[in-house]
């Protein structure tokens, strides 16, 4: 997780301490920047201008510090259809058209609407960009023009690995061209497979580049390569009046919405994925809008392509260390450096290389896609997805799109009919007890993700949120995505929480008409009781200090004995876990310590955790310090429940190491139970009754072992 941006150190410190994450970027910034301008059907320059509008007016204006923005692979397709349909000089009339779109959006506060979209839709929309941008790069690759539509790229393809791979005696250009591109794909493939922190630093579009560029040099292929003008200034093309007429075409102004939603859309799922990779403020989507809206009408009357916030470039931002919006506007000025400074190197570079870089960006938008966890939600989001991919491939991005959210909508009239529209929020502040409890009412859809998610991102990260959902009638997949990713946030930030999984997975399969619903859903879960309920803020001590492992366990014992007043028992537990530990050590390695003894007269297990940041140096077989002691006071009758809580605690430290490392750094109790409680828990703390009910008849012998 990166730091918070630190606003109060000295501005000197904050340029310095971003120089190396820019450095990084704008190394990545310049093949992708110039490829995307290629395959829009523009020259390259007018990439690298709109990469340097994104740095240095929106990295200026942006509400998301980290995120980055520049052109976009996304957007390539559709303004590629633009240009070969009204020419190059509509962008300076629809860039800016869809600039002001935006600017206005922001204004009215219209942010959260551009997120209230289906993740079947939205998923299909990034994987039917990847298609198309993999299907006409794939041409390109091989020094070819692409064929016109989406399905004619990609039936086109064996045509192209023909021509790739059988050159005519006069036209060898192709093969050349081909093998760039494969050595280009090549190097991108191997870079995945990096494991190095530092090696990763590196960026691989880089790397891709340059081995390309080396090599068409080295064997001197006379294949095409990116063309920079004389002068910075030439790649400047401000609209005159004259190209103001073109807003009279209905179609060049549906075009400019049509940029506008999926520019929109795609800036905030990028600046909501970059809020997730560190701790710092979060984005205001109206004033990102706002900042975007007015980088756009920059990049129009510069004659640019349009920018939007960008994935890619913003995680390698964040990655490299960035704490501010220094680094981007660092970008913009070393993207102005290599285009005024460095145009023959550029010019040095192959297409077939750029257009490599691209056609692996299609394939990993493609291949990145969520296929399993929309099947878990049903057959009826994988449609929507394979629809809306269809749809785009076949006819257009927006076609797709709009059917998309048509059969999300569909979905929902035909699963909650007239009171579809029915949802409602109500937030209680109790601050006594410092806790806040969210009720959700009615009917939870994608059509009201814009209030959920803004009352959700609007609580306090002081109070421990509870969400309630004993009158929530309905849910989709959309509403579960965001209250999980809301639930992650807070619990990174350290912030405590509470949501209840059992009762929220029930809501969905069994108010959804059109799934059938899992027998372990169908019911409605009497009791949240779960497996590690025993472990709650009274019985987990953070960072107490022990002698060594026998006074942990003597300390750990006491405070049960007290809490719980076993005066009888207390002695006997204690003296049980003792002579456990004096059998073989309970550090069972990887810093976990759980010892264990017998409660008798007892009918309930009971336990307490330990937990150290920095560890306690015992006496342990690997040598590690041990920073998480679960100790675990076992009646006779409890042998299940005790060997589930080992089973559970091994596989937390075995399987989820995600989790664990935030369980050893959380600073209250009430962070350790939120985690435990958490969605990303739900493997390890699940309903024990469950497992009572239909795995008691295996455990038949387990009993004699619960002091073991």
């Amino acid at each position: 997780m990166n730091p918070t941006p630190q606003s109060s150190k000295p501005a000197r410190n904050a340029w310095v301490e971003n120089i190396g994450p820019a450095v990084v970027v704008t190394l990545i910034s310049v093949p992708l920047s110039m490829g995307v301008a290629i395959a829009s059907g523009v020259p390259a320059a007018r990439g690298l201008v709109t990469g340097i509008v994104g740095g240095l007016v929106i990295g200026a204006l942006t509400s998301c510090r980290l995120q980055i923005s520049g052109p976009s692979a996304g957007q390539a397709v559709m303004v590629l259809e633009l240009v070969n349909q009204f020419g190059i000089r509509a962008l300076g009339v629809v860039v800016p058209l869809m600039g002001l779109l935006q600017t206005l959006a922001g204004v009215f506060k219209l942010g959260k609407v551009f997120r209230a979209v289906s993740p079947a839709v939205i998923n299909g929309m990034l994987a039917g960009i990847g298609l198309l941008l993999f299907a006409a790069q794939f041409h390109v690759m091989v020094d070819d023009d692409p064929k016109g539509s989406g399905l004619d790229n990609l039936l086109g393809i064996p045509g192209a690995i023909r021509r790739g791979l059988t050159p005519a005696l006069d036209d060898s250009v192709h093969l050349y061209a081909a093998e760039i591109g494969v050595l280009t794909l090549a190097v991108l493939a191997a870079m995945t497979f990096v494991k190095s922190p530092k090696l990763k630093l590196v960026p691989p579009p880089l790397v891709a580049v340059v081995v390309g560029t080396v090599a068409t040099l080295a064997f001197g292929f006379a294949i095409q390569r990116v063309e920079m003008p004389a002068s910075a200034l030439e790649a400047i093309a401000p609209p005159n009046l004259s190209d103001l007429a073109m807003l009279t075409n209905p179609a060049l102004l549906f075009s400019a919405l049509a940029l506008t939603f999926v520019a929109s859309a795609e800036t905030l799922l990028c600046s909501s994925a970059v809020d997730g990779m560190h701790d710092g403020p979060r984005t205001n989507y109206d004033r990102e809008l706002l900042a975007q809206g007015l980088g756009n009408v920059v990049c129009g009357a510069l004659g640019a392509l349009p920018t939007t916030g960008v994935i890619t470039r913003s995680g390698a931002n964040v990655q490299a260390g960035a704490t501010g919006r220094q680094s981007a506007i660092l970008v913009g000025v070393g993207l102005l450096v290599f285009m005024v400074a460095l145009p023959s190197l550029l010019e040095a570079i192959p297409t077939s290389c750029l257009a490599a870089v691209l056609v692996f960006v299609g394939y990993r938008l493609v291949r990145q896609r969520p296929y399993r966890e929309l099947l878990r939600y049903g057959w009826s989001e994988l449609l929507v997805y394979f629809v809306t991919v269809a749809l785009i491939l076949s006819f257009s991005l927006l076609t797709g799109i709009l059917v998309g959210i048509g059969l999300a909508m569909i979905k929902l009239l035909i699963s909650r009919g007239k009171g579809f529209h029915e949802f409602e929020v109500k937030v209680e502040h109790d601050h006594e007890h410092e806790q806040v409890h969210v009720h959700l009412l009615g009917a939870a859809s994608f059509i009201h993700l814009a209030r959920l998610s803004g009352v959700l991102e609007a609580l306090s990260p002081k109070y421990e949120v509870h969400l309630h959902i004993e009158k929530l009638e309905y849910i989709d997949h959309a509403c579960l995505d965001v209250i999980s990713k809301w639930e992650r946030q807070r619990i990174r930030a350290h912030n405590p929480v509470r949501v209840e999984w059992d009762f929220l997975h029930h809501t969905y399969y069994t108010q959804n008409l059109l799934l059938p619903t899992p027998r372990e859903h169908a019911e409605e879960p009497e009791h949240p009781h779960h497996l590690l309920d025993f472990l709650y803020p009274e019985v987990i001590y953070i960072d107490e200090g022990y002698a060594d492992a026998r006074d942990a366990i003597d300390t750990i014992g006491r405070h049960l004995v007290r809490h719980y007043g076993w005066e009888v028992d207390g002695d006997a537990l204690i003296d049980s876990v003792h002579a456990r530990e004096a059998r073989a050590s309970t550090c069972v390695g990887d810093g976990l310590m759980i010892p264990h003894g017998v409660l008798h007269t007892r009918h309930a297990l009971h336990g307490a955790l330990a937990i150290s940041k920095r560890g306690w140096h015992f006496d342990t077989p690997d040598g590690k310090p041990v920073r998480c002691i679960l100790f675990l006071a076992t009646p006779q009758d409890s042998a299940a429940h005790h060997l589930a809580v080992l089973a559970a605690f091994a596989r937390l430290f075995e399987k989820k190491p995600e989790l664990r490392d935030q369980l050893l750094d959380a600073d209250t109790p009430q962070e350790v139970v939120a985690l435990l409680n958490s969605e990303d828990a739900a493997e390890i703390n699940y309903a024990f009754e469950r497992l009572n009910a239909s795995k008691s008849q295996a455990l038949p012998h387990v009993a004699s072992q619960a002091g073991d």
